[in-house]
C-alpha cells in the first residue's frame, strides 16, 4: 500500500468510496435523501476543484485501487492542522490504511501542535480517532438540509 497525494483522475474513485462509507456509518441516523445531497455538496466539482486549490489530500492505493483517503485544510506551515475528511471504503477498514493516512498528513506540515476534527454523534467509528489519542472538545447541535445532526469536535495535541 502506498499513500499518495490525490490527483483530479482520483475524483470518481473518491466519491464512490465516500457514498459507501456514509452508507454504512451513516444510515442509521441520517436518512438516504439528506446523505445523497451532503454528498452531492460536499463532493461537487466546485468542492473538490477547492480542495485542490487549499487542502492536502492523500489516497491510500494498492494494485491501483484506492482504499481510503484523507483531507486536511490548509497550508502546510499551519501548527493547528484541521483534518476534514478520513474515509476508508468498509471493505478495508480495520486494516490500518486510517492511521497510516493520518500519520502521512501530519507528516507532511511543518511544526504541526494539533490536529483537529468533527464527527456525527452515532459515528460508531469514534472509537477510532479515540484510540489514536482523540478528546472531546464540545459537541454542536446542526442539521444537513433540515435533519438534526450533532457535530462532535475532537482535538490531539501532537506536542511531544
Amino acid at each position: 500500500m502506498i499513500i499518495r497525494e490525490m490527483n483530479i483522475s482520483d475524483i470518481e474513485r473518491v466519491r464512490a468510496i465516500a457514498v459507501a462509507t456514509w452508507r454504512d456509518t451513516y444510515s442509521r441516523f441520517i436518512p438516504y435523501e439528506i446523505q445523497d445531497k451532503v454528498l452531492q455538496d460536499a463532493y461537487s466539482n466546485v468542492e473538490m476543484n477547492n480542495r485542490f486549490k487549499s487542502s492536502l489530500n492523500l489516497v491510500a492505493e494498492n494494485n491501483e485501487e484506492i482504499m481510503g483517503y484523507a483531507f486536511f485544510s490548509g497550508n502546510l506551515s499551519e501548527k493547528d492542522v484541521f483534518l476534514e475528511s478520513l474515509y476508508v471504503h468498509p471493505n478495508h477498514q480495520g486494516k490500518r490504511i486510517g492511521k497510516q493516512l493520518l500519520l502521512s498528513g501530519i507528516a507532511k506540515y511543518k511544526e504541526p501542535t494539533s490536529l483537529s476534527l468533527t464527527v456525527y454523534k452515532g459515528n460508531s467509528n469514534i472509537s477510532f480517532y479515540e484510540n489514536e489519542g482523540f478528546q472531546v472538545i464540545k459537541e454542536n447541535k446542526g442539521e444537513f438540509f433540515g435533519h438534526p445532526v450533532v457535530f462532535t469536535l475532537m482535538k490531539k495535541n501532537l506536542d511531544n
